[in-house]
């Protein structure tokens, strides 16, 4: 009950700003649809840290960062969670063009409350990485795929010993990106709404499957 009154409350914050899109494209998803997403992992000291194609630094996300990728509010509740880590790419100027959660043990259990049965059980060497977003002026300068790396490779997370992510199968940029850096698919996650009611699948990708996936985002 707690997180359905959270999620109502970013619901009419969002309709009184006059941003109505997510909202109804929200809604829509948990009466009908089926989605898949692939599961994609990496051995941190392994990724491939490949640079933009322009200057960037990495930080953490402050109050400020709050919309700044121009994405309709599209993680507000994410951020008014305050879950740890989430952080922020900037470009020269100091403007916010990137963003994301790395998600470690310590945090798994308000991930849990707010993903739901999403993600599998971490271990304390193990990451999610998760709401990864550029902004829609800074896309195809290969800011993720750099940021990403830069991230998780980041003092604090030497002892890391994998690293996962999930990304919706049709979102093929976005898929490039992870694999351009080392990470490889692992499994498939299909998420189907019936209703506002939920059903998780987690499939073990086969090495042909692998395959044809990775053939497909050369």
């Amino acid at each position: 009950m707690k997180t359905l009154h959270k999620r109502l409350l970013i619901a009419l914050k969002l309709l009184k700003q006059g941003t109505i899109k997510p909202v109804f494209i929200g809604v829509s998803k948990r009466i009908y649809s089926r989605t898949n997403f692939v599961g994609l992992e990496a051995i941190p000291l392994k990724l491939n840290v490949t640079d933009s194609k322009i200057d960037i630094s990495i930080r953490p996300f402050e109050s400020s960062d709050t919309n700044a990728l121009n994405e309709e509010f599209r993680h507000a509740r994410l951020v008014e969670e305050q879950i740890p880590n989430c952080y922020v790419a900037t470009n020269k100027e100091n403007s916010t063009i990137y963003r994301q959660w790395l998600f470690t043990l310590t945090s798994q259990q308000q991930v849990l409350d707010y993903f739901g049965p999403v993600f599998p059980k971490l271990n304390e060497k193990e990451a999610i990485i998760e709401g990864v977003f550029t902004h829609p002026d800074y896309r195809g300068l290969r800011i993720m795929s750099s940021a990403m790396a830069k991230i998780i490779q980041q003092p604090q997370y030497q002892k890391l010993s994998r690293v996962i992510a999930f990304v919706e199968e049709e979102n093929k940029a976005s898929l490039k990106g992870f694999c351009r850096i080392g990470f490889t698919p692992y499994m498939i996650r299909k998420e189907n709404w019936f209703l506002f009611r939920r059903k998780i699948d987690f499939v073990e990708i086969s090495e042909e499957l692998k395959t044809v996936l990775l053939d497909s985002l050369s």
